[in-house]
Order: structure tokens, then sequence, then C-alpha cells
């Protein structure tokens, strides 16, 4: 993309994303408590009714209204007119399957982290913090445990949460910074840590960093949204699934455990990391070549 598609400066441009943003959650707020009062007995409905009201006005329209404003070519600021190549698709499945030994160990990790003495009263803050967001979420996991309810949430937490999120953070505020001429790694990082920290929750703070920072790469590499959004979705309907299975067998557990890491062997973590990053290698030189051609046909 040309920098004459783009109108204002960098700075103009993420201040007008920051608007719309807040906008968006002011909006979203003052519409939750509405819902809170006319939909009373059922939470997880009222749940799930602001989770998407939560990914339409936070995330997407935000993203949308301002790439429309900044950009004569919306879409193609957004990355949304080019799809991922056959292998680039492969690649992305078996990255989340081969990777899950490591990011479990990652996330039990950063779960058992302990904060000085001084800071014990903040360090339980942020644990209660932790468990009323994990227990918001199984709220809606436990509420339906038929397939219709399986279905539902592969919709709302799956599909829905993955779009929106991607939209807005590698779509629009990676692509901003991008185009207005930051460099690429600092850009992925940068929105990698704004996107972890907006969940707000510290002690998985790291793995969701590190996962933000794959879905930016996905980005740069692939030069489609529809890359790391696949991603993005493939990961959260994964743990979707596995607690859906969880609940069938085993109802009464917990769908969250810290131990989680404690299942995987040395080796077999080791062997996680290495096959990881050969895919990940793969995925960068399949893409290299393939822009690399198309640019020797042009």
């Amino acid at each position: 993309m040309r920098r004459s598609d783009l109108i204002l400066s960098l700075s103009r441009r993420l201040l007008l994303l920051l608007c719309f943003f807040v906008l968006g959650y002011a909006l979203t707020t003052g519409l939750s408590l509405i819902a809170g009062k006319l939909i009373t007995g059922n939470e997880a409905a009222y749940l799930r009714i602001i989770t998407v009201i939560q990914d339409l006005i936070i995330f997407i329209l935000p993203a949308i209204a301002t790439a429309c404003l900044v950009c004569r070519k919306p879409a193609e600021l957004l990355a949304l007119g080019r799809e991922p190549s056959g292998v680039s698709l492969l690649c992305i499945a078996i990255i989340l399957t081969v990777s899950i030994p490591a990011m479990e160990s990652l996330i039990y990790w950063n779960a058992g982290l302990h904060f000085p003495a001084s800071l014990a009263d903040f360090e339980a803050a942020a644990r209660q913090m932790e468990a009323t967001a994990s227990g918001l979420v199984e709220t809606l996991l436990r509420s339906n445990t038929g397939l219709a309810g399986l279905v539902l949430n592969l919709m709302i937490i799956g599909i829905m949460a993955g779009f929106s999120e991607e939209l807005l953070f590698r779509g629009c505020f990676q692509r901003l910074l991008t185009t207005g001429g930051v460099n690429k790694h600092v850009a992925v990082w940068t929105v990698a840590f704004v996107f972890s920290a907006f969940h707000f929750q510290i002690f998985g703070f790291v793995p969701r960093m590190l996962l933000g920072a794959y879905f930016g790469y996905l980005l740069i590499w692939t030069r489609s949204i529809w890359a790391p959004m696949l991603a993005h979705t493939l990961n959260n309907s994964i743990y979707v699934v596995a607690a859906w299975l969880q609940l069938q067998h085993n109802p009464g557990t917990p769908l969250s455990s810290d131990s989680a890491g404690e299942l995987y062997p040395p080796a077999v973590i080791a062997i996680s990391v290495a096959a990881t990053a050969a895919a990940l290698a793969l995925m960068y030189s399949s893409n290299k070549k393939r822009f690399a051609k198309l640019q020797g046909n042009n």
C-alpha cells in the first residue's frame, strides 16, 4: 500500500482508532447495564448477548470506521483482499497442534508466578480478576453441554471472537503501525503486548502475548488478515471443544487447571518447541517464495 492512499499522520490515525474504541467501550457498558435489567435469571444468555455486542461495537466497528476514514482503500488496509496459501493453512493447523505441550507448560509457569510479599494485596486482587474472568467463560461452557451448546459456543467464543479481535488488533492497529513507517517487528510486539494487556490477566500475560505475536507474524508473512483470524478461531475452538468433551466425561471437574503443564515431561516439551519452530520456518519460507514468485511474474 502506498502512503498516498492514507490520510492523516500516524499519531492521528491511532488517536482516531482509540476514540472509536473508547466510544464503543462506553456504549457497550451502557448496553450491558440495560441488558442486565432486561435479562434476569439466565446469566449465560446475558453473557452471550453482551459478548456479541462487545465484539461488534468494541472490535469490529472501530476497525472498519477507522479504516474507512483514514484510507482510500479500507479493505486493503485491513488486509482483507488476499487469501492465505494452502501451505499456510496447513502450517497453521500443524502449529496449533504441535505447540500444545509447550504452550500449556508456559501457561502453567505464568500462572504459578508470585509477586514479592510487599505486593501481596496486588497479587490477590490480580488472581481474583483471573478467577472472575475464568468463571464467566466457564458459565458459558457449562450452561448447555449438549450439541446445540457446543455449536453456540463455537460461534461466539471461537469464530466471533477470533474474527473481531484480529480485525481490530492485527487488521487495523498493526496495519496502521506498519503502513505508518513503524518497523514490522516493533509493530508486531507492540500490538501483541497491548492485545495481552487488554485481557487484564497478569497470570496469563506471557503466553497470550506470544500468541498475539504469532498472529501478528502470520499477517506479515501471508499478507492476509484471514490467516491470523483462522489461527485465532482454531485456537479458541480447540479450547471450547476440549472443555465440552471434558464436561461430557466428567461434568464435576473444573475446566481450568494450573497443573496442566505437569502432564508433559521435558522431552515432550522440547519436541513440541522444535516442531513448532520447524512449522513456523516452513510457513515463513513458503510465503517468502510465493511472493517473490508473484513479484517476478509482475
